[in-house]
C-alpha cells in the first residue's frame, strides 16, 4: 500500500453537521504530511505529537501519527495510536486500513482480514480504504 494513497484518502472531506476544526489546517500538521511524503516520518512524529496536544483525541491525527510510528518501525506505539484512533471513531476508515497493513507487517494475517472485512461492512461499495487493503492483503498470499 502507498502512503501517498491513503493520505490522500485521509485528506477527503467527512460528512459530518458540525465538524469539528479540521487538524489539516494546522501548519505543522501540513509540513508533517509533507514530511510523511518524502518518506522523513522520523520527523513528522514531533510535529504531530504538537497537533495532537492543541487537539487531544483527533483520529485523523492519532491515524497519521500511527502511520508515521510505523513506518519508522515502533509497532508497539504505533498499535496503542491505532487503538486510540479507533477507540475514538471505530469506523474511520482510514485507520482501520493503515491498521490492517500494519497487522500484515507483523505476522497478524488474521486481524488484517478482520479489519478488511469490518471495512467491507462499512465501506459496501467501492471506497479507496477497504480496496487499498483488500489488495495489501492479496499481494502478501
Amino acid at each position: 500500500m502507498r502512503p501517498a494513497v491513503l493520505l490522500a484518502a485521509l485528506l477527503l472531506p467527512a460528512a459530518a453537521a458540525a465538524a469539528p476544526p479540521d487538524p489539516m489546517d494546522d501548519p505543522a500538521a501540513i509540513e508533517a504530511v509533507r514530511l510523511q511524503a518524502t518518506g522523513r516520518y522520523d520527523l513528522s512524529v514531533p510535529l504531530l505529537e504538537s497537533v495532537l496536544a492543541r487537539l487531544p483525541g483527533d483520529p485523523d491525527v492519532l491515524t497519521y501519527l500511527a502511520l508515521a510510528l510505523r513506518s519508522d518501525g515502533r509497532f508497539a506505539e504505533a498499535a496503542a495510536r491505532y487503538d486510540q484512533a479507533l477507540a475514538r471513531d471505530p469506523a474511520h476508515l482510514p485507520a482501520l486500513a493503515y491498521q490492517g497493513v500494519m497487522f500484515l507487517e507483523t505476522g497478524q494475517r488474521e486481524r488484517a482480514a478482520a479489519n478488511l472485512r469490518r471495512l467491507e461492512a462499512l465501506c459496501p461499495a467501492a471506497c479507496p480504504p477497504r480496496d487499498d487493503l483488500a489488495r495489501e492483503i492479496a499481494a502478501r498470499r
